[in-house]
């Protein structure tokens, strides 16, 4: 007898834990493209010196740019809920999970930012 297929609520691992990591190229894909998102950003602001990556963690430009970024996420659901703006799920579904990889993106880059200052050593 065939295994069930999964359901969209189904999810690989719950709750995840360390040896999630050990092997698992699914779970390491996602932290990928969080990696790939941060390079993008930093390219795109850098130019005129706009990059966060460049800048200290008590710097309060942090909070507004991930706010903004979570914002985004709240665009696509309310454009997808109230405006059906999106032609079929796996559209909104591709958009959803880009703009929460930026808000991901942003606030390791933040995290980043208060692991990599001397100062203030938060391990």
């Amino acid at each position: 007898m065939a295994s069930p297929e999964p359901t969209p609520t189904r999810r690989r691992f719950y709750p995840p834990t360390e040896s999630d990591t050990d092997g698992h190229a699914v779970f390491a894909e996602v932290y990928v493209h969080i990696h790939r998102e941060r390079i993008r950003a930093h390219a795109k602001h850098d130019g005129d010196g706009g990059s966060m990556e460049r800048k200290e963690f008590t710097n309060p430009a942090w909070l507004s740019v991930l706010v903004e970024e979570v914002g985004e996420v709240a665009k696509a659901m309310c454009d997808h809920r109230h405006h059906g703006e999106y032609a079929d799920a796996r559209a909104y579904a591709i958009e959803l999970r880009d703009e929460l990889v930026q808000v991901a993106a942003m606030a390791a880059a933040w995290i980043d930012a208060i692991d990599n200052d001397e100062r203030f050593r938060a391990r």
